[in-house]
């Protein structure tokens, strides 16, 4: 089973599948017996919904990112999170280090020529009255510490007009900048010589973080009876009421988060597209 919202049609596909229903069918239940209503919708297909088996379910997503190298060292390696690509010998970590900038992740420090900075999130979390300095290397820390994971969108129509333009450069180096001068030049080159390019791929249920199906499930109106699902009916629910909207074209973006320390490997990358 594909769990696949980056169109409206591939989201009804969806709904169509895992309801085991034709268009027709989907569209009498829906419309006319449950009124549009999900929670009625719901209610009423229960041991059909109970009956669908979600274990080796295919979630797709996609990554936008500004390359320099027409995606080659993915193509080779996979998608890797930040801790990783800062560390291992990739195009980033090698033009940092050429002006001077380089990350010990172990004993979270950032060496900048002669300088050397606490990153430590834990130092920064929670405190207040911080500094300039000091909230910049905050919001530093928290990217290589915190929000490190590989990130994608299940929904996104116009990823050019993202806020960070991460279609343009590593988004991290705009925070890198912030302190450092030196960044702030491999930002420029990069902005200027990479091309923007769109990565598809798809992950597994258990490659993700099961918060993903969490982040909206006390919204307002909130899902009913939601604390006594179990844990497949709940990833069900989310994913059932998120395809079906967007099959009506009703939902913006959203986002998907892979777990920590997984890398999407290139097995698992469908398509590359210049955008």
């Amino acid at each position: 089973m594909v769990f696949d919202l980056r169109t409206c049609d591939s989201a009804y596909r969806f709904v169509l599948g895992f309801m085991r229903m034709t268009p027709d069918e989907f569209i009498t239940e829906r419309t006319i017996e449950c009124e549009n209503d999900f929670e009625k919708f719901w209610r009423h297909n229960i041991q059909r919904i109970q009956n669908v088996d979600i274990s080796h379910l295919r979630i797709m997503a996609f990554h936008v990112l500004g390359s320099l190298d027409g995606c080659e060292e993915i193509k080779k390696n996979g998608l890797r999170n930040l801790q990783m690509v800062l560390t291992d010998d990739t195009m980033l970590s090698r033009l940092l280090r050429d002006r001077g900038i380089y990350f010990d992740i172990i004993e979270r420090r950032l060496y900048a020529g002669s300088e050397e900075y606490d990153i430590d999130y834990e130092h920064y979390r929670g405190r207040h009255f911080l500094t300039g300095k000091e909230e910049t290397l905050d919001r530093i820390s928290y990217r290589v510490f915190y929000d490190y994971c590989v990130n994608g969108f299940l929904v996104n129509d116009n990823v050019l007009n993202y806020g960070t333009r991460i279609h343009e450069r590593p988004e991290f180096l705009m925070s890198l900048g912030e302190l450092l001068p030196e960044a702030q030049k491999v930002e420029r080159y990069w902005e200027t010589h990479a091309d923007s390019y769109r990565v598809d791929f798809f992950v597994t249920k258990d490659q993700v973080h099961r918060f993903n199906f969490e982040l909206d499930e006390f919204r307002d109106p909130p899902y009913e009876d939601w604390i006594d699902l179990d844990d497949d009916m709940k990833i069900k629910k989310w994913m059932l009421s998120h395809a079906i909207d967007r099959a009506y074209d009703d939902l913006n973006e959203l986002y998907l988060y892979i777990k920590d320390d997984f890398i999407v490997p290139p097995n698992q990358i469908v398509s590359y597209s210049r955008l």
